[in-house]
């Protein structure tokens, strides 16, 4: 069993206090679900748990908390105290070492022998018969850079496993898996939990933790709520806990009041002609080494429409939106409003700045520049605004960013990390950003991903409205219930082609709908892996690691 009592944490770069005297605890067997609304505290709790971060900081004084483990006092310093302690931490991309194959990443650090006298036969059999048990299918000689989003989530649980962990973290695996990965990971849990491990899951599908937790523990302002089981609360109890509202208080009013004309700073609002196409793709293809294919797509979208792209991981999703905002080259047409894209371009930054300056915007899964102030990754896209003769207005720059950060109702820290937010607080700082930019067509992947139920219903108003300014707003992502909420229509991607394209407004049937997605989403006979020219293509001896 795990213990937190009276956990305090506040971060001295930006005042915050993350944790006010919070409490946790597992038990063996068992499936704890911890809830709450983005900067509640829910991973800063669990970083400590897993060693990744100590308690305490600027301002606290006394007793930091205490952490037991089998009744036993514990204080630790780095996630190696706590491994040995059997506490272990699922990330949401967990780190693969690149150039490893899959089992020799599971092992390393494993074992107390010299690293140039591993037995690889012994090892190899050792994580081969563990992936077996759990029928995780995960190829053991295939590069770690291969893996899908899920995959290596897997081989990081196989890590864990591998040094007999008890008690193992899930901090949000569930965001950017598809509804399919998801209830396969939910599988995973159930048995793990059989075989007597203790699970914690983070996370804001209230649906998901619900259906799946034995307990769970609700934080708020860096306070425990209420520790229960789920049917001993109702969704009213529910919501008051995690939001201090009642359930009707949830849906908040958009508005871009923060950003007004007075300002010089606001969005343009553009009045082109009804229905005039934004996003032209005409046999579009993309064939590059490492990425699945896309094969001579066909694609138009008007502006004022919201279109969904979904599609597994496998089926060139990610392909076709790093394509569609520069980061990939492509041949074929692509068009933004009049302006024609070419993917010839070597530069990939290049790429980049044409789409930018044709009028798009993105946000992706990935955010960048974790370490710079949060002024400095608000101001990444938005700095030609406030620039002069090569002079940069600071004062307009303040301004602005207080501005992003009050629309997005987080704490104005301007100064501080940007990892020192949480996870949800970033990504709601990051899409109004974006939707502060000029743009005509903005492009978003997995926009709901760390998000709580609070702002998720505001991400589709923001949206609407965004759409309303004649914005063409596309959003690519693998969960059908996230895309059939925000979009108009949503367009299914199968083996690099669009394979239909299925209308979302005003259905009688929205569960009849979500099947036919998910069924033209994997095909009748199932997703294809076809690889491009070097996809999944091994590195040559010479360019891999040794152990």
């Amino acid at each position: 069993m795990v213990e937190l009592k009276k956990m305090h944490k506040c971060f001295s770069s930006n005042g915050v206090t993350a944790l006010d005297g919070a409490d946790f605890d597992l038990h063996e067997g068992e499936i704890h679900v911890l809830l709450g609304e983005n900067g509640a505290g829910k991973s800063t709790l669990m970083h400590i748990m897993a060693g990744f971060m100590k308690p305490g900081g600027e301002g606290v004084y006394g007793n930091p908390g205490i952490i037991y483990v089998n009744g036993k006092e514990k204080h630790f310093s780095s996630p190696s105290h706590s491994l040995a302690a059997g506490i272990g931490m699922v990330l949401q991309r967990p780190h693969q070492i690149p150039g490893f194959l899959v089992w020799e990443n599971c092992i390393t650090g494993s074992g107390k022998h010299p690293p140039l006298f591993v037995n690889r036969r012994k090892y190899r059999n050792r994580v081969s018969d563990l992936n077996e048990h759990l029928n995780f299918n995960l190829p053991m000689d295939s590069l770690t850079e291969t893996l899908s989003v899920s995959q290596g989530q897997k081989a990081a649980i196989l890590t864990l496993l591998l040094r007999n962990i008890q008690f193992l973290i899930f901090d949000e695996p569930t965001a950017i898996l598809s509804s399919a990965e998801t209830e396969k990971l939910f599988d995973l849990l159930v048995l793990l939990k059989d075989e007597g491990k203790g699970i914690v899951l983070i996370s804001h599908k209230l649906e998901e933790a619900l259906r799946i937790a034995d307990r769970l523990t609700i934080l708020r302002q860096g306070k425990t709520q209420i520790c229960c089981k789920p049917f001993e609360l109702s969704n009213k109890e529910l919501y008051h806990y995690i939001f201090g509202a009642e359930s009707g208080d949830l849906v908040h009013q958009s508005s871009y009041e923060h950003f007004s004309a007075s300002d010089n700073i606001s969005p343009v609002s553009f009045t082109p002609a009804p229905k005039k196409p934004v996003l032209k793709l005409e046999n579009f293809k993309v064939h590059v080494p490492g990425y699945p294919l896309i094969r001579g797509l066909n694609l138009e979208i008007e502006q004022g429409t919201i279109m969904g792209i979904a599609g597994v991981r496998d089926s060139g999703l990610e392909t076709l939106e790093l394509a569609l905002t520069g980061f990939l080259p492509f041949k074929g047409k692509l068009q933004i409003d009049k302006t024609e894209l070419s993917g010839a371009e070597k530069s990939t930054v290049k790429r980049i700045k044409r789409f930018r300056s044709s009028g798009g915007c993105y946000l992706g899964q990935r955010i960048e520049g974790e370490y710079l102030s949060i002024r400095d990754v608000l101001l990444i896209h938005a700095y030609r605004r406030f620039h002069k003769f090569g002079i940069m207005n600071s004062a307009e720059i303040n301004k602005w960013t207080e501005s992003v950060m009050t629309a997005a109702k987080v704490p104005h820290r301007k100064r501080a990390s940007a990892s020192a937010f949480s996870g949800g607080q970033l990504q709601r700082l990051l899409l109004t950003r974006e939707m502060a930019e000029h743009s005509i067509l903005m492009v978003l992947s997995e926009p709901g991903g760390g998000l709580d139920l609070r702002y998720r219903k505001r991400l589709a108003s923001l949206l609407r409205e965004k759409a309303n300014e004649h914005t063409a707003v596309v959003i690519f992502s693998t969960d059908v219930e996230e895309l059939m909420k925000l979009s108009d229509s949503v367009a299914v991607l199968c083996d690099g082609t669009i394979s239909r394209i299925v209308k979302i407004k005003n259905v009688s049937r929205p569960q009849k709908v979500k099947e036919i997605i998910q069924s033209a989403m994997v095909g009748s006979t199932g997703a294809r892996r076809l690889p491009a020219p070097g996809y999944n293509k091994p590195l040559a001896p010479e360019s891999r690691r040794p152990l």
